[in-house]
C-alpha cells in the first residue's frame, strides 16, 4: 500500500499546482451590469425580415425560377403542378405580377397575402425547407414543390422572370 502511495503523491502534488495556476480557473468579477453586443452575421445567423414589411423583395429565400410538384416535367409540367418565385410573389396559370405581402412568421412559415395583377388577394403560407424547396398552402391545399435546375426551364417562365427586373 506504502508503494502506491509513493507513485501517487508526486502525481497529486502536480494536479494541485496545476489548478491551483492563476492563469486557470478563475473568474473575473463583475460589478454592475454589462452589456454584450453579438454580430448575427458573425455569430452564423442570419438576419429575417421583420413581419411587418410591405415589400417581401426576396426575403423569402428563395431562388426566382420555376417550382414544381414532384415528378413533374420541368418543361412540361402540369396546369396546376407549378409555381414561378420572381423575388417578389408566386405566379401560376393565368397570374401575372403577384405580389407576397408578409403579414406573420412562425419558424420556417411566412403567411401572407399574395396579390397579382389580374386577380384578387389570397392567403397563402410558404414553409421554406430550403432556399430551392418548399410547401405552399393556398385555397386549403397544400402542395411541395421543388426549384428546377438551371437550363430545364421553359422559355414561357424565362419571361415570366424576366418581366419582374423590368
Amino acid at each position: 500500500m506504502l508503494k502506491y502511495a509513493a507513485l501517487y503523491t508526486p502525481l497529486i502534488v502536480l494536479l494541485l499546482a496545476a489548478c491551483g495556476s492563476e492563469e486557470t480557473g478563475q473568474a473575473t468579477p463583475i460589478d454592475g451590469e454589462q452589456t454584450v453586443e453579438v454580430d448575427a452575421a458573425e455569430a452564423g445567423y442570419a438576419e429575417r425580415p421583420g413581419t411587418d414589411s410591405l415589400d417581401a423583395q426576396n426575403s423569402l429565400a428563395l431562388e426566382p425560377g420555376l417550382y414544381v410538384i414532384e415528378g413533374s416535367d420541368c418543361q412540361d409540367p402540369t396546369n396546376t403542378g407549378w409555381r414561378v418565385w420572381t423575388g417578389t410573389g408566386l405566379q401560376g396559370e393565368g397570374t401575372t405580377d403577384c405580389r407576397f405581402e408578409m403579414t406573420g412568421l412562425e419558424g420556417d412559415v411566412y403567411t401572407g397575402t399574395q396579390s397579382c395583377a389580374n386577380g384578387s388577394g389570397a392567403e397563402i403560407s410558404i414553409e421554406i425547407l430550403e432556399p430551392g424547396s418548399l410547401v405552399l398552402t393556398e385555397a386549403g391545399e397544400t402542395v411541395h414543390l421543388t426549384l428546377c435546375p438551371e437550363g430545364s426551364i421553359p422559355e414561357w417562365v424565362e419571361e415570366k422572370l424576366s418581366a419582374r427586373s423590368e
